[in-house]
């Protein structure tokens, strides 16, 4: 739902840090691999790759909307 909610309002970026958000898929890629490697029931390995794709989709939301309100605030002040 917060990624639902951010699309709605595009405050992404002021919401998130880049380096809050760059831990976060760190912290998932390396359960994600804990589990391949140690061959984890298929359930948890899904999950450990749901988890990494939200991360993807937040990481993608933020970049999109910093650029997008960067260039609102250009406009603005041209």
């Amino acid at each position: 739902s917060q990624i639902y909610t951010a699309c709605q309002n595009g405050r992404v970026d002021q919401a998130l840090s880049l380096g809050f958000l760059l831990c976060w898929i760190a912290g998932d890629l390396t359960n994600f691999v804990g589990c391949y490697l140690t061959n984890q029931l298929p359930i948890q390995i899904v999950t450990a790759i749901f988890y990494v794709n939200m991360d993807i989709i937040m990481i993608s939301q933020f970049v999109y909307y910093k650029l997008k309100n960067q260039m609102t605030k250009r406009k603005v002040f041209q």
